[in-house]
This record gives structure tokens, C-alpha cells and sequence, in this order.
């Protein structure tokens, strides 16, 4: 707000409390001229009344009400920005953005937050809730600071840190007659493909690598449904409306197949663009996810892709 509109701000503020422009400029150590000059300037640019003058006592109109909200709410929102420039100024403060999908946060976020937020609450953690592959843009398009989630097997403008690999599973629900215990060929799916596969939507960086690894082993299947939310996935198995391939689940009421890693496996990791460095606050972060999720620096060391 410039030096002006606060001023407006103060004369309609006392206008409104003293009930009278006499009594507002004694307030305000000016000229009553001065107030009245002032705000029939206003009105005019602005083409609407902010005070009653035939009121007694002088009350501001609807209009002057309104306005005077308004003015005193930027105020208030431009007091706030300042002081948090000010903390920032001064390294008190600062702010990550963090992109990944839904039900990646379902996953970690819940510890993660906790941790990060009760060790650096100094910081602010924006998280995003998108898709996989919007999530990995939205970093490399310089919108967020960070990705987590699995690792794309196409993209390559990320340097990244490893915290663990992952293991799939095949969901099937309780009553189907597949046999089998484990998955150690691609081959052995091969019962399953006349059957309903609920899948996971290729805007997700997992639905990418299930669709590689099922094009590359010649099983190929239209997915009855396609959705980016594991929980729903596999809600809908345990249900009975088909089966699927996902990240082994901590629990379930499917039958869970574990698929050998020598098959299929994925890389969950935390990345940022190859042409930033770490902010304190990315650096915070990681720390916790280190600790968090048990990275060894020196063996899951940050890595870029050629």
C-alpha cells in the first residue's frame, strides 16, 4: 500500500469511530479540508460514496464500509508479507515445495512431515498432490523444489538420491483359482491376461513401468480401468472386480503374489532439477529423509543420469 492509501485507510477508520470529519482531523492532527478533499477524491475515481454526510453522527455508506475492509485487509496481509521477507532476510525462515503423487504421500508424508516440521519448524513445507509424471515436470519446469516417488525409466533432468528400491506384487482377490505363490518368469501371468486388470493410469511413473515390463515380455492386455490412486487399485481387488500389478502393499485382504525383483522392481527417489542446488531448507529435508528412511550416504549417494 503506498503512503497515500494508508492514509485513506486512517481517515475513514476515525470518520467511522468519531463520528464526524471535524473530529476526525483533530484525531489526526489535520486540516479538515484536507480529510474532505481527500476522500472526495476517492470517490470520484472510484465512482461510488464512502461517506454519508447528511448522517449525524457522519457514518461511512455501505460502499465506505466495504472499502475500508478492504483496505485494511491488504494492510494486514502486506504487514505479514513483510515480516516474513524480513525472516527470510535474515535465514530465520524458509520454504520447500514438494511434489508427489497421492498416494506417495499416503505413504511417507505422514512420518516425513511430522519429522521435518518438529526438527525445522522455522521452514514451510508446501506439498503438491499430483500425478507421477506431472509431479516429476512440475520440478523440472522449476514449479517445485523437490520429487519424490519412483523413478521414471524415460526421464533424465533430475539428480536424485536412491531411498530404496521397491518390490511388486500381483494382487489377485481371495476366490480366483491362480495357484501360484510367486512370480519368477513373466510367462507364469500369462493365465491372468483374460481376466479384468485394473491398472494404474500412465500420467503415473508406475504405470509406465508395468506397461514396459508386460510390452516387453509380449503379455499383452487391455486394463479394464485405468486410475492413479493405488489405495482405490486396490480396494477395487480386494473387492473382486479384477486383478493387478502394484508395489507390494503393507496389507491387504488380496492375495498377494510376490514378483521376483530379478523381474521387476522400481527405484523410489528424491530429486531436483540438475541446474539447482540446495537450498538450507532442501538440505533439512534431506537430512530427515536420510535419517527417516535409512539412506546411507555413502552407498545411496546423489546420482544424474547420462
Amino acid at each position: 500500500m503506498t503512503s497515500s492509501t494508508i492514509r485513506l485507510a486512517e481517515i475513514l477508520s476515525a470518520v467511522n469511530d468519531l463520528g464526524s470529519i471535524t473530529a476526525a482531523a483533530q484525531h489526526l492532527f489535520v486540516s479538515q479540508p484536507y480529510i474532505s478533499r481527500t476522500v472526495k477524491e476517492t470517490e470520484q475515481q472510484l465512482g461510488l460514496q464512502l461517506i454519508d454526510r447528511s448522517a449525524k453522527p457522519t457514518r461511512l455508506t455501505y460502499a465506505g464500509t466495504q472499502y475500508l475492509l478492504g483496505l485494511e485487509k491488504v494492510q494486514h496481509q502486506l504487514t505479514d508479507l513483510d515480516q516474513t521477507m524480513r525472516e527470510l532476510a535474515q535465514s530465520k525462515s524458509g520454504h520447500i515445495s514438494i511434489a508427489l503423487s497421492e498416494s506417495m504421500a499416503l505413504q511417507i508424508l505422514p512420518a516425513l512431515g511430522r519429522d521435518f516440521l518438529h526438527n525445522y519448524p522455522q521452514y514451510h513445507l508446501d506439498v503438491h498432490e499430483m500425478p507421477s509424471l506431472t509431479a516429476e515436470k512440475a520440478v523440472t519446469d522449476n514449479q517445485s523444489d523437490v520429487y519424490i516417488g519412483p523413478k521414471s525409466p524415460y526421464h533424465r533432468d533430475f539428480v536424485y538420491r536412491i531411498m530404496h528400491a521397491q518390490s511388486f506384487s500381483v494382487l489377485i482377490p481371495t476366490n480366483n483359482t491362480f495357484s501360484l505363490t510367486r512370480i519368477d518368469t513373466a510367462s507364469q501371468l500369462t493365465p491372468l491376461l483374460t481376466q479384468p486388470f485394473i491398472g494404474c493410469d500412465l500420467q503415473m511413473v508406475l504405470g509406465e513401468i508395468v506397461r514396459d515390463f508386460m510390452a516387453s515380455n509380449q503379455l499383452f492386455l487391455q486394463p479394464a480401468l485405468t486410475l492413479n490412486n493405488l489405495a482405490t487399485i486396490q480396494k477395487l481387488v480386494e473387492r473382486g472386480a479384477g486383478w493387478t500389478i502394484l508395489p507390494t502393499p503393507l496389507t491387504t485382504t488380496a492375495r498377494t503374489i510376490p514378483i521376483n525383483t530379478n523381474l521387476l522392481t522400481y527405484q523410489l527417489i528424491m530429486a531436483h532439477r540438475t541446474s539447482k542446488t540446495n537450498t538450507p531448507a532442501m538440505a533439512a529435508f534431506l537430512q530427515v529423509a536420510q535419517r527417516l528412511f535409512r539412506i546411507d550416504p555413502t552407498t545411496q549417494t546423489k546420482q544424474r543420469d547420462h
